[in-house]
């Protein structure tokens, strides 16, 4: 009886311990994939995570019917279910890693980005305005632009308040 309770309890801190990690995982990348830019932009990625996202939901159901964690760690394939969630979020990583790589090789501005700053601003592509808070990283001296109400770029502006109008307008429009 004993040894039975060591490998129940043993396989429960297995589960347990992939289930953090699918955990950690799946709220850092969640918010990401739900912008539909980033699912255009990655549709492989899209398709793992959604995959992840069923099997996590599904499995959040079933435990929040029934809490207790003996009765959530002995449900039928939870560690296999855990692993393979795990192994797709790390495929589902490592195409992020490389998608922002390339975005920073076309853009060598974007190394002063962290990841999470890059994928804010590519997100949010139909906003050029999400841009703002990082200009400064990016670009020395220029703290915010000033937009048209159609997105179009005006004037540079500094942290002093500095202004420069552009002889012409840019489109943003035009850009994506």
């Amino acid at each position: 009886e004993i040894r039975a309770w060591e490998e129940k309890l043993t396989l429960t801190q297995e589960i347990i311990d992939e289930w953090l990690k699918v955990q950690s995982c799946w709220l850092y990348l969640e918010p990401i994939f739900s912008s539909p830019d980033i699912m255009q932009q990655m549709p492989e990625e899209g398709r793992l995570f959604q995959i992840v996202d069923k099997n996590w939901r599904d499995t959040m159901k079933l435990v929040t019917n029934d809490p207790k964690v003996l009765h959530a760690t002995s449900m039928p394939g939870m560690l296999g279910r855990m692993k393979d969630s795990d192994g797709l979020l790390d495929k589902i990583m490592k195409g992020l890693n490389n998608y922002l790589e390339k975005k920073r090789l076309y853009f060598a501005r974007f190394f002063f980005l962290s990841n999470d700053e890059m994928l804010e601003i590519l997100s949010e592509t139909k906003d050029p305005t999400r841009v703002q808070p990082h200009l400064k990283k990016c670009f020395e001296g220029i703290a915010n632009l000033e937009f048209t109400n159609d997105y179009d770029i005006l004037a540079m502006m500094s942290s002093e308040k500095e202004k420069v109008e552009l002889t012409g307008s840019i489109s943003t429009s035009e850009a994506r």
